[in-house]
């Protein structure tokens, strides 16, 4: 009781006076080389300057800084945490809790991408969706390799499992006096991988049919085998690989599959101390963590630095603002035009600005007229002025083409910008505004006078779609809104029923061997896309990705000359966005996830400088 009543106290005191500023170690074996896997070609192609990443000011290189130990990293979020069970349906691939709590068997490469400034720049990790093979390290798995036998119909996946790993110890929790800090074995993955793909109520079991037949063993003490159908070998080393979060076996016996965040016991490098709803979230450093800092002037210093990591429950935007401003909390990703005022209040401030980067998409029903006439199609693209929307919409800093992908630099061999000389003038056209040629192109397709279709969206989408009504009107296409709530509306979208288009978002990046935009009954395939040229190519493109990832690339980018020919969507650039962190945060280069839905474990590879801190008044 005591301690929520100082947490209730702190929590007041923190609002009013946020509200107030508004207004005024032991040796453990090191990470080691992955070993050799299919990987992706290194060479890319940028896209025109106006759609890159555009940092506008980054963090140098501290030359000869030794990293200190201690301090707390302190950031607002949103709301309370809903729900704790790392297995359940209601999360996507775990609480976000587990990716500091709980390990999986390997990550992405911190030191793959800037790192610091000490980096090797191969990515920049600047979302939540990369999962590239060549810049992944092992975590649980010490190396792993896999082989395909397309006679057997089997893929074969083996991984090697890290000896001297411990699970954290919480004296003050009983599931973690449970496992009582001992040694992770592989005992503890097989029945961990075993649990997700067998339990129905877990999410790899709902989300991956293909998975449940995975044939799960021990095969040596320090050894796991996966033994899978040849068409789910990819699928099994993602799903495997990167959002399997390992547990103490004896705590899931014991407590099954609990809501509990007093029950999350693993071998990350943080656990969960103390959460108070609506007020904060606190992990402590677990000091048996067994990984290393990979470069720098901190190369081999045990891992992590900071001693405490708080989420401060902020909901109000304005507040959680004020805490930036003021130092309250160190990093906060906000969007343009705040971006804006913070850059003027407060300069002192370190900034890593992106472009907006959804892969969102006004997509028509190309099943049905008039949307099944790629004339038709192609007009709504010229009537559309892109340029006019980025600048009004986002400030002139937006990625345009961002559809079916967008660039991120480490899938940049997929990407096909607007200015590569791959691309075919007939798609370049496309996104220059030309009205007078759209209006040509309805009359010959049947149309001189226009039609009337409809847009299925919700109330927080009329602004979008009016912008685009004011300019398709011009050419004579008459657009009707048809508003729903979310959930109303993603029912039409999976029933397959809408009539007219609707927008629709994408998978992650890392989902682009999949083509989800292009198959038929899938959520994202709103507009019933069912083309033989693209089935054709992707079925080939899916055939490489294993043995010959290059190819499988080479295959997808050309694949989007057709694409992008046909007008199949209309892309609609999200808001740039701007990543804020005060100067005394060091060893961060405006990362959000080392890997596949990862966020936030940056954190373990970060510092506070504490003198720098106060000599800034802080």
């Amino acid at each position: 009781m005591g301690k929520k009543i100082f947490w209730s106290a702190m929590s007041c005191w923190m609002v009013l006076s946020l509200v107030v500023a508004a207004c005024a170690p032991a040796a453990t074996p090191t990470t080691p080389t992955s070993p050799a896997a299919p990987t992706t070609s290194s060479a890319s192609t940028a896209p025109a300057a106006p759609e890159q990443e555009k940092p506008r000011k980054e963090a140098v290189k501290s030359v000869g800084e030794t990293p200190k130990y201690g301090g707390v990293l302190n950031v607002a979020i949103t709301g309370d945490i809903t729900a704790w069970d790392p297995f359940a349906s209601s999360l996507f691939y775990g609480g976000l809790a587990t990716a500091l709590t709980n390990q999986g068997l390997w990550s992405g490469d911190w030191a793959k991408g800037p790192a610091g400034g000490y980096g090797t720049g191969e990515t920049d990790w600047a979302i939540t969706g990369y999962d590239v093979f060549d810049q992944k390290v092992g975590n649980i798995a010490e190396s792993w390799k896999w082989t395909l036998d397309a006679a057997k119909d089997q893929g074969t996946i083996v991984y090697q499992i890290r000896q001297g790993i411990r699970y954290s110890l919480n004296p003050n929790s009983e599931a973690s006096r449970l496992a009582a800090g001992r040694e992770l074995t592989t005992d503890d993955v097989v029945f961990t991988l075993k649990t997700l793909v067998s339990d129905p109520i877990a999410l790899l079991y709902g989300r991956e049919p293909g998975l449940r037949t995975a044939n799960i063993t021990k095969t040596a003490p320090w050894e796991i085998t996966i033994v899978v159908p040849f068409d789910n070998t990819e699928l099994a080393i993602r799903r495997f690989g990167h959002i399997s979060p390992v547990f103490p076996k004896e705590v899931l016996e014991k407590y099954g599959r609990s809501n509990d965040w007093k029950k999350l016991v693993g071998s990350g490098p943080f656990m969960v101390t103390e959460y108070v709803p609506g007020s904060a979230l606190v992990y402590a450093r677990n000091d048996r963590f067994w990984m290393k800092d990979p470069v720098g002037p901190g190369k081999g210093n045990q891992l992590p630095y900071i001693s405490s990591y708080k989420q401060l429950i902020v909901p109000d935007a304005s507040t959680r603002l004020a805490a930036l401003r003021t130092g309250k909390i160190d990093t906060m990703t906000i969007g343009w035009e705040d971006a804006i005022q913070v850059r003027k209040t407060t300069p002192a401030l370190v900034e890593m600005e992106r472009p907006g980067l959804e892969a969102f998409a006004i997509k028509p029903r190309v099943d049905q007229p008039p949307f099944n006439d790629v004339r038709v199609r192609r007009a709504l693209m010229m009537a559309t002025d892109f340029e006019a929307i980025n600048k009004s919409l986002h400030d002139g800093r937006a990625q345009i083409l961002n559809y079916p992908i967008a660039y991120y630099k480490a899938y940049a061999d997929v990407y096909l910008g607007l200015d590569d000389p791959a691309m075919p003038a007939s798609v370049k056209e496309l996104y220059v505004h030309n009205p007078e040629k759209a209006k040509a192109l309805l009359k010959e397709a049947g149309y001189p006078n226009g039609f009337k279709t409809s847009a299925l969206m919700t109330s927080t989408e009329v602004d979008l779609y009016s912008i685009h009504k004011d300019m398709w009107a011009k050419v004579g296409i008459d657009l009707e809104f048809e508003i729903k709530d979310a959930g109303a509306m993603n029912a039409i979208i999976r029933s397959g029923q809408v009539k007219g288009m609707t927008r629709s978002g994408s998978t992650p990046i890392a989902g682009w061997s999949g083509g989800t935009d292009w198959v038929l009954g899938g959520t994202v395939n709103p507009g019933n896309i069912n083309d033989p040229v693209i089935n054709e190519a992707m079925a080939k493109s899916k055939r490489n990705l294993m043995t010959n990832p290059s190819e499988a690339m080479r295959l997808y980018k050309e694949l989007l000359k057709y694409v992008l020919d046909q007008a199949y969507a209309i892309p609609v650039s999200g808001n740039p966005q701007s990543v804020f962190w005060w100067p005394w945060l060091k060893n961060y280069t405006g990362e959000v996830s080392v890997g596949y839905l990862a966020q936030p474990n940056w954190i373990q590879w970060v510092w506070i400088d504490p003198d720098l801190k106060q000599k800034m008044g802080y």
